[in-house]
């Protein structure tokens, strides 16, 4: 598992972002930026959502991704969250995104195959519906070959009722950043959040969502 610190801060600040990454000597672009695409999943109940709110901190997200517009390669997302730490289970599957909505149920067929049951196990008798798309641009960063930095940006939330894409598209005015590390580099990681001209706050692009969908409450 690791340590990992959000950081929102609005567009208009992106420039006292760059300044800053660009700054400090041991800070390097690990690689190309790229389209992120997520969907992510719930129970009628937003079960996961609620957890999320009343700060649970032992919860779970469930979600599928893809790249730019590669959709065929999809992961199948399951991710850990304990207090600050962060951990993923995963699952790379070649399914149809067209069939998105039945991606994270038990009753599919290709979550049954015997290679691919300790994902099944995972979700127990759980049948997820498919609640929002999230897709933005993300830029990498890597500080001393060890603690990695994130920027999101142009991030847009799609509100999905009833298996099908809603007319609600929302272009958000906030950016994140992201800061990830292990535990042993945690007083590495302590000097450059310290140094940053902003402050870390809890944020979750899928409570955000759904709250500029008007689904829950949340600041």
């Amino acid at each position: 598992m690791r340590y990992e610190i959000k950081v929102p801060i609005e567009k208009n600040l992106l420039t006292s972002f760059h300044n800053w990454i660009n700054f400090k000597s041991k800070v390097y672009k690990l690689y190309d930026d790229r389209i992120i695409n997520s969907i992510y999943y719930d129970n009628e109940n937003y079960t996961c959502a609620k957890d999320n709110l009343s700060g649970i901190s032992n919860r779970s997200k469930f979600r599928i991704r893809w790249y730019n517009q590669d959709k065929k390669k999809i992961r199948l997302e399951i991710k850990r969250k304990n207090n600050n730490f962060g951990r993923k289970i995963f699952l790379d599957c070649d399914l149809d995104i067209k069939e998105f909505k039945n991606f994270f149920s038990y009753k599919n067929e290709f979550l049954k195959e015997k290679k691919n049951y300790f994902f099944l196990s995972k979700l127990k008798n759980l049948d997820l519906k498919p609640k929002i798309q999230i897709n933005y641009k993300r830029s990498y960063f890597m500080y001393d070959g060890k603690i990695r930095v994130t920027l999101d940006k142009n991030i847009n939330y799609r509100l999905i009722k009833f298996d099908e894409f809603s007319n609600f598209l929302h272009n958000d005015d906030m950016c994140v950043v992201e800061i990830k590390f292990a535990p042993k580099d945690s007083q590495d990681a302590l000097k450059i959040i310290n140094n940053m001209p902003f402050y870390p706050k809890r944020f979750s692009k899928y409570l955000r969502g759904l709250y500029l969908g008007g689904i829950v409450n949340y600041i």
